[in-house]
């Protein structure tokens, strides 16, 4: 083989894996916010981590697990293995301060969390409580 075949060939291979790696982190993204919602409505439970009651980080860690990622189980380590990003995509994680909080980004400004007084519930980010609090939203992607 000649070196513009070789070129080529590679050429072609990186831009299939490149293409392939974009599908799949929107898949993964869609799986995580579809995962989400469906537990909508389960209770909150402190230390909770399965479907029968969440607390907020235990939800996440949950939902992304569903998905094949594995995240660890507290806020703050989950803000150590994650980038924040300025582009947030559904699926991205929100956390909060004072008192630490976590949830998903669904897009369109809305989130979806297990609120420690109304259970797994759908929130908007420009809601006074969260905007004051919000430290940012980070990506796993």
């Amino acid at each position: 083989m000649n070196k513009k075949t070789i070129i080529l060939i590679f050429t072609f291979i990186l831009l299939v894996n490149v293409s392939c790696t974009k599908y799949s982190r929107v898949q993964a993204r869609e799986s995580i916010a579809s995962t989400a919602l469906k537990y909508k409505g389960v209770p909150y439970k402190y230390g909770g981590t399965t479907p029968k009651g969440f607390d907020c980080s235990g939800f996440v860690q949950y939902v992304y697990k569903k998905s094949g990622i594995m995240l660890p189980r507290t806020v703050s380590k989950m803000e150590k293995v994650l980038r924040k990003t300025k582009s947030p995509l559904k699926g991205d994680i929100v956390i909060f301060h004072n008192p630490l909080h976590t949830g998903i980004y669904l897009g369109n400004n809305k989130f979806i969390h297990a609120s420690s007084s109304r259970g797994v519930v759908i929130d908007k980010l420009s809601e006074q409580w969260f905007k004051k609090r919000l430290k940012g939203i980070f990506t796993y992607f």
